[in-house]
């Protein structure tokens, strides 16, 4: 683990270093990838959820994202959706279901959008993917799309949460 620790900070420090946009002035970072939805997330839970659960559940909601958008072929989309599962972290919370409430029909989780694209400086860029380590960026996302992507990622949870008690029992 120490070594794969290392090994991170060392292509984080040279992605920062040498790809032209520091400031992501222009591009998302790969590094970014699921990060959007992952910092509401922490925030709606004041940071009780873990970091890495976040952003596994913010890849693979970017993943399937990517996926119906029809960007993804439906191969690799199940192959991290299925990875990230098989490291034990979820691919769904609650938390991307609920609505803000009082009269407000949003889901609160996609407010993460309109504060990632002011971390930016004012324009959304957030990365898609093509397939597995094929990244680009988009510039708008579409609701209708997001609101569907939570809900296959609310059927792949339960039915990985059903298969896990049946072998369980």
């Amino acid at each position: 683990m120490e070594q794969v620790i290392r090994r991170s900070a060392a292509l984080h420090l040279r992605h920062i270093a040498t790809c032209g946009d520091p400031f992501e002035l222009g591009s998302s970072r790969p590094l970014d990838f699921g990060h959007w939805a992952a910092h509401k997330l922490e925030q709606l839970t004041e940071h009780r959820m873990r970091h890495g659960e976040a952003v596994g559940i913010g890849i693979a909601l970017d993943s399937t994202y990517s996926h119906l958008a029809g960007y993804l072929p439906e191969r690799p989309w199940r192959r991290i959706v299925a990875m990230i599962g098989a490291l034990g972290l979820p691919v769904y919370t609650e938390l991307l279901a609920q609505k803000a409430g009082a009269g407000d029909d949003s889901h609160v989780v996609l407010r993460g959008l309109a504060e990632f694209r002011e971390h930016l400086g004012g324009q959304l860029t957030v990365m898609m993917l093509e397939d597995i380590g094929r990244p680009f960026d988009v510039h708008q996302i579409q609701t209708d799309l997001m609101l569907q992507s939570i809900d296959a990622l609310k059927a792949i949870e339960t039915a990985r949460t059903v298969s896990g008690a049946q072998k369980a029992s």
